[in-house]
């Protein structure tokens, strides 16, 4: 019997070249592909998947969000997060969101493919640089701070000059989200400007 899987990355060469990659794994069956968030949970809510591999930072909702959605519906989808990020602070969020594998994009699709058998059959996964870093982490006893992913992708953003209107935009939401997002990280990290939390997210590696 085979193994129904969803892809959602808003890159449309990494999505192609995924779902080319698994149509060809007789195990695996490609039940769908979305670029964003929101189609990604249309279509989750559709097929229930067993497995969802989903892009960290997407328009619409992220890997992350997607992840808490599904744990709070309760669906059964296992997530695997796909990301260039190294963060263990990253890590830390998807993993209290109900992510069960986190595999970096530079990794061999084999690695990738391990990761969805793993999680299926209800085990964990996590590629070797991220537990590494993870692993430091813990032993160092530092706690992280809670910042979401998408209170990461603004920062981000305001760490590269851009304007509310502009990262509204980038991220397709509207500006007075963004200035939503802009009070709420001041209150979690005890700040009073957008570049003392820029500052304190870079000292802390969150961006």
């Amino acid at each position: 019997m085979s193994l129904s899987v969803i892809l959602a990355d808003d890159h449309p060469i990494v999505l192609q070249g995924l779902a080319a990659l698994f149509r060809d794994v007789p195990d695996i069956a490609l039940v769908g592909q979305a670029t964003d968030g929101e189609n990604a949970w249309r279509l989750i809510e559709t097929y229930k998947p067993e497995v969802a591999i989903l892009d960290l930072s997407m328009p619409g909702a992220t890997g992350i969000e997607l992840a808490a959605r599904i744990e709070s519906a309760a669906i059964g989808t296992q997530v695997v997060l796909l990301t260039m990020y190294e963060n263990p602070f990253i890590a830390l969020d998807a993993e209290r969101a109900g992510v069960a594998g986190y595999v970096l994009k530079d990794s061999a699709f084999e690695e990738l493919l391990l990761a969805v058998r793993i999680v299926a059959a209800g085990g964990t996964f996590m590629s070797a640089a991220v537990q590494a870093k993870l692993r430091a982490l813990r032993r160092n006893g530092r706690e992280p701070t809670p910042l979401s992913a998408r209170e990461r992708e603004v920062v981000k953003l305001i760490s590269h000059g851009l304007s509310s209107k502009e990262i509204a935009r980038a991220l397709r939401i509207s500006p007075g989200t963004v200035e939503t997002y802009r009070k709420r990280l001041m209150q979690k990290l005890g700040l009073h400007s957008a570049s003392e939390v820029v500052r304190k997210a870079m000292e802390e590696g969150l961006i």
